[in-house]
């Protein structure tokens, strides 16, 4: 067996436990990774197990709510690529049923590419990415149809429409007398936090509870404020006028209006938006160079920026490259 077909059926398999029991607590998902990793001779790095649930939902596989402590498997979904000539995303559960019904279809009907996820070191392999070519516009909603799943025309684009303005959550008390030792503050300029004597000034701060759960509030004009820590980020960001959001078009011909969406590492999207940028693609974010920016493929300008103006973000429009000779680019 070749270590890609070994991490293609780790996060198969996954998926599919997943699939079958439907819902379950949080933490006791990031427990299974770990066991499954370790049934398969695989070593994780510290937080392999939470980065694997966050790009597991991003793509659509899961939902999950850290506050309720609860994950749910989402509904399958066949849904177009924006701005793609004839692509369609297969996402969503992949029951044992389901999965039947899209390998009969692949065999019989459906021009199908399945593409593995190729994990960096210490990560935890995600499941094949499915992928839908068809020519006639009407077949992702006939094809839906016959594997009996949900048909979204667009699921990325339709997400850019429900995409949350970043504002503080509800009044909170502040922190407890169980932060000794653990409250910290965020610094925009340091790009992390880092301990705090104490809350007395506005900011991001996020301290271990009772039990020994992170919690994250934001201060303004003296009133804590509930919130979480990726909107909490960009509400600092964005008081210190901080960007971290740039949008770069692709060079190929009719291809200005889509391009590469990079976000500084130390500014990680909300679940919501970075559902909206994975599911342009079908795949995770790459990491830039010296792995201090995401990169999010095939995202339409109109998305970016929709995305960034919820965040309170200005988005940096970077220029287009020019093509070279042979079709590369510089």
């Amino acid at each position: 067996m070749t270590e890609s077909t070994s991490s293609s059926e780790f996060g198969g398999i996954l998926l599919r436990w997943l699939s079958e029991s439907r819902s379950g607590r949080a933490s006791a998902l990031r427990d299974g990774v770990r066991g499954q990793a370790r049934a398969w001779g695989l070593e994780l790095s510290e937080y392999a197990d939470w980065d694997w649930m966050r790009k597991a939902a991003a793509l659509g596989f899961i939902d999950v709510d850290l506050r309720a402590d609860r994950w749910s498997v989402a509904p399958p979904v066949l849904t177009r690529l924006p701005h793609t000539d004839g692509l369609a995303l297969l996402t969503g559960a992949r029951t044992a049923r389901i999965s039947t019904r899209v390998e009969e279809a692949a065999r019989e009907w459906m021009e199908l590419i399945a593409v593995p996820h190729r994990p960096e070191d210490g990560e935890a392999p995600l499941p094949d990415t499915l992928l839908f070519q068809y020519e006639d516009p009407r077949s992702p909603r006939e094809a839906a149809e016959l594997l009996g799943v949900r048909h979204v025309p667009c699921a990325a684009l339709r997400l850019a429409e429900l995409l949350p303005q970043a504002a503080p959550g509800p009044e909170s008390a502040p922190p407890g007398g169980s932060t000794i030792g653990t409250l910290e503050k965020y610094e925009p300029r340091l790009q992390r936090f880092v301990p705090a004597a104490g809350d007395d000034e506005d900011g991001l701060y996020r301290w271990r509870g009772a039990d020994y759960a992170r919690l994250t509030r934001v201060r303004r004009d003296g009133v804590f404020h509930t919130v979480d820590r990726e909107t909490g980020i960009y509400l600092e960001l964005a008081r210190h006028r901080t960007g971290a959001m740039r949008w770069r078009p692709e060079s190929g011909r009719g291809r200005a209006g889509v391009g590469r969406l990079f976000v500084d590492r130390y500014a990680p999207l909300p679940a919501l938006h970075e559902r909206a940028a994975v599911l342009c693609s079908g795949f995770p974010p790459s990491a830039g160079k010296q792995r201090q920016t995401r990169a999010y493929d095939n995202v339409p300008r109109t998305l970016a920026e929709a995305i960034a103006a919820s965040l309170r973000q200005n988005l940096e429009i970077m220029p287009r490259p020019v093509a070279a000779t042979g079709g590369r680019t510089k």
